[in-house]
């Protein structure tokens, strides 16, 4: 979780996890009262409601890597965001069926745009070794906003009416998909130029770029865990929070 909140990109991603909870809960929890409550239709209709919600999403998944070969994550996921807002916002027009199906289509296909491109964003943040607590991380923080959203769906709907369920929901994921885009900066380069302390600290290490001291012989074979010292400095790579980066350059 260090990592994840000290990187703006990831940032980003959380208050994106926070419009896809928002959009997904509506359609979750609400599917079932729209159809059988609000059109009187059945139990068939209903699983053609959640389905188009399921092809949206799959649709996307399959054309996307294609796409990011030539696009970076960011406008796509932005664009994930505001497709999810304007499927909730379009709720508001109280939608027959086919038009239901639509938004869920929609809704679908913004939450795919939103989270098949996060693995990509998770590997490129952190050094490997720590890419599995960082996918831990991922999972636990886009789930706590789920824990927010899904009750929060049940609550309004029996409260404000489905109404003003889609008109809540949409403006949380629309506030968090413009958070997204004012800390996920447009520039955003793997490489940075930045400054380094002097520091003295241990830790399992390779002799890499960031690694070039002497040793007396103990030490043992590479990786090895030892007291040593970095000069200070500055200079340019690719960057990551870790050991050595504990805070984003400005």
């Amino acid at each position: 979780m260090r990592i994840y909140l000290k990187t703006p990109r990831l940032r980003g991603l959380l208050a994106l996890n926070l419009a896809v909870s928002a959009a997904g809960t509506m359609q979750i929890v609400n599917t079932v009262v729209l159809v059988r409550s609000v059109l009187n239709l059945g139990e068939k209709e209903v699983a053609l409601a959640f389905a188009a919600a399921g092809g949206g999403s799959m649709l996307i998944a399959l054309l996307l890597p294609k796409v990011l070969e030539r696009v970076s994550e960011r406008p796509v996921m932005l664009l994930g965001g505001v497709m999810m807002a304007l499927s909730l916002y379009l709720g508001w027009l109280s939608p027959s069926f086919a038009g239901l199906v639509g938004l869920w289509l929609l809704l679908g296909a913004g939450a795919s745009l939103v989270m098949t491109p996060t693995g990509r964003l998770l590997k490129r943040s952190c050094q490997p070794e720590e890419r599995p607590a960082l996918f831990a991380a991922q999972f636990s923080l886009s789930h706590s906003c789920w824990l927010v959203t899904y009750p929060l769906a049940g609550w309004l709907g029996v409260n404000l009416g489905l109404t003003g369920t889609f008109a809540l929901l949409g403006t949380v994921a629309l506030a968090a998909t413009g958070l997204a885009a004012l800390i996920w900066h447009a520039h955003d380069p793997m490489a940075l130029e930045h400054e380094h302390a002097a520091q003295s600290h241990t830790h399992l290490h390779y002799h890499d770029e960031h690694h070039q001291h002497e040793h007396e012989g103990w030490e043992g074979p590479e990786p090895h865990r030892h007291s040593h010292h970095h000069s200070p400095g500055s200079h340019g790579h690719v960057f990551v929070i870790d050991d050595h980066h504990s805070h984003w350059p400005s």
